[in-house]
């Protein structure tokens, strides 16, 4: 409401509400007042006619002469009309004895029956009438022809009515009443007239005021209001004047302040084009440094991997010769830790990729216990030789079978617990994985490390994840360290949709534990273990150390169904021993130069009731485990226990009598395949594999013949390469997709290399799925479970016959195939790696290899040609042909080497970026034809 009223408004209310209610209450009292003092008169008028013709009356009465009583009761009436209407007396009776006026209404006038005379005079007020009664009193009468009374000693005669008529006085009231409502109007109007004149004496300097408040806001800040006003109003005046003369000065220093700073920004702006051009000589000069680097790291890299290539090569090659059980661990040993090391060098390299969040990770079935095994057996030296123990628990729960980057996963345990290691000077090192829950992500894992080294004080906690940060940076540190490893481990466990976090107490120990999800996969890749020879199968369990008594127990119970008698103690061993019959016995001790014997003792305790007796010792010296066989244990294997080799070695003995069971392998039998590649062995070692899959297989050459073939064969799954002539396989992929007969028949692609946002192009241009080179079987036989349709003839995906493999081309044994050829014994030639492409065929790796060597000398003429013509456009498909054919060949060297070059060239398109690569390649091609003169195969 406050809203909607104006100035004006209020004002009038203030002005016109207050004189109104002032004159409304007191004209009011006024005609009250007024009307009473008309009827007061009235009265007054009638007591006094009354009472002397009561007198009158009296007399008349008694001497009864009523002739001169109507008389003076007539005169008395005319001298008072108009206001008297009749007067009248009543004997005591009430009863009239005479009236100056005779009319109908005398029962009004008389008192009613049973109402006593009053003894003075009594007025009563009726509608239009006052009536005035007075009592007639007088000497006793001599006659007696009236009726008396004697009242307090006088004669009551009767009482006298005067009726007054009120015609009169309600006409002065009405007038008054009248002339007071005139008066109240005109004095309201009156006050109307001096509000309104006042408000225009208030609004009118105050709308002169607003306009000027407007022009001032518009900007015109000379504007004055020059008229003088009403008192305080005046006041205002001058204080919108001296506003618009503050913003008019105020205005003008900041037109003079920002003309001074345009001046100033003018310079800073001249200063920073300076300052850019010497940044943009400076990122210049750091593009040339950093290319610098990288060429410096590119040939350190070529020169520290050729000596490692050296050591894996002929540790494979040492490995083909006749050895023990544990010459083999030992070389294998020395296989993974020179993998390893390969791997942190080019972790090393990857360093920027990493922090720019380029990693790539890859995506392939693995079995987690066996990568877990992997780890644990590559740090146990460290750990023994420090006199440290090592613990390794799995949850049974946590899935066997996973999928995505196993050698990112064991750079994250190894480095974690290698940090555990390398910080813990007496205790235990610990490795626990849980089962937490699985979403569409995958599986979440949780990796515990425990230590109890000397832990983090809180300023080390404060930069452990930073790069280059470590712990202790002080140059008389103890331990030693890059300071990457942590903030390698955070961002590739951020890259798995995980977090790491970590408790630490000085001088007690640390825990980092991490979570990641990885997803689940639905093939066995690990080979299967021989349980089933142990089932039923009674073994003793003996392992005085606790914590590694009940890790031995969880896994014996989580993999095989041998009825398990446990001890920790000599004394309960040999009670247990010699009261019951046992199969195996397993001991695991910790054994050190004075407890060689202790273990000795117990070895030859054993062997008095059982044949079979396996150790487990906290160690990996050959001899110790020679020694200790040659006391008479079976096997003895290193802490902690590996399942693998632990269930193999109690098998053993039970599988040379066995009968082996029937090789199931994986069978698409009654599918039909298309592969379509340009690439003889390429293509060759795609229908090989899959036909050993019972899978029929047509081949073609480009992407038009396989078009034409798709609109007249429905097939199961199409394998498409991506760079073919005539029609390339994006092309052939959309055509087929348009028209034929295979619109919703799964397509693969196959290429040599392919970045992520290649991948994401080739997906999203209608692939199914992607296959890179080199084929891995595992993952065609993945490919084609997830993705291919399965009829009744053909197999279900509940795997009514599609059943695991149990043969060696899972490639997790080595291939035992006759001698290595002549050229498996060059530097250039990892021939393992070879037999492992091809799935363990002996013909087809020497016939992919030959067909390799065919194409040398015609690549090295094109890419020299194409280098002399600086022809990317050329260079390019030679380049990715040629990796494509070393993808299946075991030339690791030379592999890497061509995949460089064709990511460098697709993503700058110039020669020059690569120009090293590919004199190096060149030279690497040179060196292999001259080695290959001396070989049987035709080149």
């Amino acid at each position: 409401m406050k809203e909607l009223l104006s100035l004006r408004h209020w004002a009038v209310m203030v002005i016109v509400l207050p004189s109104l209610l002032v004159g409304l209450c007191l004209g009011g009292y006024l005609t009250y007042q007024r009307f009473n003092e008309l009827d007061q008169n009235l009265t007054e008028r009638g007591i006094y006619l009354s009472e002397p013709l009561s007198l009158l009356c009296a007399h008349s009465i008694r001497l009864n002469q009523q002739e001169s009583l109507a008389t003076a009761l007539d005169m008395a009436h005319r001298r008072a009309s108009p206001i008297v209407r009749s007067i009248s007396v009543f004997l005591p009776d009430h009863q009239l004895y005479i009236s100056s006026n005779y009319h109908n209404d005398f029962d009004k006038i008389k008192l009613q029956p049973g109402r006593l005379i009053p003894n003075n005079t009594q007025v009563e007020y009726g509608e239009n009438h006052i009536y005035v009664r007075t009592p007639i009193y007088g000497q006793p009468a001599s006659e007696e022809s009236f009726l008396f009374v004697t009242k307090n000693g006088r004669t009551l005669y009767g009482y006298l009515v005067v009726e007054l008529s009120r015609d009169k006085a309600l006409l002065e009231q009405q007038s008054s009443l009248f002339f007071l409502i005139s008066l109240l109007v005109i004095s309201v109007l009156f006050t109307l007239l001096f509000a309104f004149r006042f408000i225009e004496r208030i609004v009118d300097p105050i709308r002169t005021l607003i306009d000027a408040l407007a022009d001032i806001i518009a900007g015109k800040t000379k504007t004055k209001v020059k008229e003088p006003m009403l008192g305080e109003i005046d006041t205002l005046r001058m204080s919108v004047n001296n506003i618009g003369k503050e913003i008019y000065y105020a205005n003008e220093r900041a037109e003079h302040n920002i003309s001074e700073y345009t001046q100033e920004l003018q310079q800073t702006v001249e200063q920073l084009e300076v300052q850019n051009i010497q940044l943009s000589m400076a990122r210049r000069d750091a593009q040339n440094a950093n290319d610098v680097k990288s060429q410096f790291l590119a040939n350190m890299s070529h020169e520290l991997r050729t000596p490692l290539n050296g050591v894996l090569g002929f540790t494979r090659q040492l490995k083909k010769t006749s050895l023990n059980v544990n010459q083999r661990d030992f070389l294998e040993t020395i296989e993974t830790s020179a993998v390893n090391l390969l791997r942190i060098i080019n972790d090393i390299l990857d360093f920027s990729k990493l922090d720019a969040s380029k990693m790539e990770l890859e995506d392939i079935p693995f079995a987690l216990r066996d990568t877990v095994n992997d780890v644990m057996t590559l740090l146990a030296p460290n750990v023994f030789d420090k006199g440290l123990n090592i613990y390794l628990n799995i949850d049974e729960k946590v899935p066997d079978e996973l999928r995505g980057d196993p050698d990112r996963l064991k750079q994250i345990i190894i480095n974690l617990l290698g940090n555990a290691i390398k910080f813990t000077l007496s205790g235990y090192v610990r490795l626990d994985i849980r089962y937490l829950s699985v979403n569409e992500t995958g599986h979440q894992l949780r990796f515990t490390v425990t230590d109890t080294g000397v832990g983090i004080d809180k300023v080390g906690k404060e930069k452990l994840f930073a790069a280059f940060g470590q712990a202790d940076s002080s140059v008389t540190r103890k331990f030693g360290g890059t300071g990457l490893g942590l903030i390698i481990c955070k961002k590739l466990i951020e890259a798995m949709d995980g977090d790491i976090h970590f408790k630490s107490e000085t001088d007690k120990g640390s825990q980092f534990f991490f979570d990641v999800y990885i997803k689940d996969n639905h093939l066995n890749v690990a080979e299967p273990l021989p349980i089933k020879v142990l089932t039923d199968k009674h073994l003793l369990y003996m392992d005085s150390d606790e914590q590694s008594l009940n890790d031995g127990l969880s896994l014996l119970k989580h993999f095989t169904e041998l009825k398990i008698t446990h001890c920790s103690t000599e004394k309960e061993f040999v009670g247990l021993i010699s009261d019951k019959k046992f199969d195996l016995v397993l001991i695991s001790h910790h054994v050190s130069p004075s407890t060689v014997g202790e273990m000795k003792h117990l070895i030859s305790i054993a062997r008095q009731y059982c044949e079979h007796v396996f150790t487990v010792i906290n160690s990996i010296s050959p001899n110790l485990k020679e020694a200790f066989i040659g006391s008479g244990a079976t096997a003895c294997l290193s802490l902690p226990i590996n399942h693998r080799k632990l269930i193999g070695s109690m098998a053993a003995p039970y599988l040379e009598t066995t009968e082996p069971d029937e090789n199931q392998g994986m069978s698409f039998r009654g599918m039909k395949v298309l592969a379509v590649d340009d690439h003889d062995p390429n293509l060759k070692l795609l229908k090989a594999l899959l036909s050993e899959m019972s899978v029929q297989v047509d081949t073609e050459r480009d992407g038009q013949a396989a078009w034409n073939l798709a609109q007249k064969h429905k097939y199961d799954a199409i394998f498409l390469d991506i760079q073919m002539p005539i029609m390339d396989g994006i092309t052939a992929c959309q055509k087929i997709r348009e028209s034929s007969l295979n619109e919703t028949t799964p397509i693969i692609s196959v290429t040599a290399h392919a970045a992520p946002e290649e991948q994401a192009k080739i997906l999203a241009s209608g692939f199914d799925a992607f296959l890179s080179k080199p084929i891995d079987e595992e993952m065609l036989k993945q490919i084609l479970f997830e993705h291919c349709p399965f009829n009744e003839s053909g197999g279900t995906k509940n795997g009514d016959q599609i059943q695991s493999a149990n043969d060696t081309s899972q490639g997790l044994l080595p291939f035992e195939v006759g001698e290595a050829p002549e050229f498996a014994k060059y530097p250039q030639v990892d021939w393992s790696l070879a037999m492992q492409r091809s799935a363990g065929k002996y013909d087809l790796a020497i016939e992919m290899f030959t067909m390799l060597m065919r194409t040398v000398p015609e690549t090295l003429t094109d890419v020299k040609t194409h280098i002399e013509t600086n022809d990317v456009e050329q260079l390019l498909p030679v380049i990715h042909k040629f990796h494509g054919a070393c993808c299946y060949t075991g030339v690791p060297n030379i592999k890497l080497l061509a995949e460089t070059i064709e990511s460098g060239l697709k993503r700058s398109a110039d020669i020059a970026t690569v120009e090293p690569e590919l004199y190096e390649l060149i030279d690497e091609l040179e060196k292999l034809l001259a080695q290959a003169e001396g070989w049987s195969i035709a080149v």
